[in-house]
Order: structure tokens, then C-alpha cells, then sequence
């Protein structure tokens, strides 16, 4: 239950980024950090939305602990 709950956080960051969450995500090394921009071909195995995964499953976690202890 809580993986479906993080692949709907990861998607809804994905798009509140501006990005489709299905489309591959292109990393371009800047000289300020890592930039993030969709491909247009699949450069990334990965669709977009996994790499807000990290964040949507601390997201969850956090949530989790507070409905649990209340």
C-alpha cells in the first residue's frame, strides 16, 4: 500500500516540476549543480517521475510516523 501511495507523490511531483512523468529524464551537468531536462529520445532508461521517488517515499514516511503516534 504505501508503494502505491509513493508512486502517486512521485508522479504529483513530477508534475507540479513542470515535467511528464512518463517521458525519459535527461541529467546535464552544469557548472552551478545538475540540471534536470525531459528528452526527447530515450536517453534515460528511467521516466521521470522515479527520480522524485526518494523524496515522495521520505514524504510518506514522515506521515506514516505522525498517523501512528496520534
Amino acid at each position: 500500500m504505501d508503494q502505491d501511495r509513493i508512486v502517486r507523490i512521485a508522479r504529483a511531483m513530477c508534475r507540479a516540476a513542470r515535467m511528464d512523468p512518463d517521458k525519459p529524464l535527461a541529467i546535464q551537468a552544469a557548472g552551478d549543480g545538475i540540471r534536470f531536462a525531459q528528452a526527447e529520445a530515450d536517453a534515460s532508461p528511467l521516466p521521470a517521475w522515479r527520480y522524485f521517488q526518494p523524496e515522495a517515499a521520505a514524504f510518506v514516511a514522515r506521515h506514516r510516523l505522525r498517523t501512528e503516534t496520534a
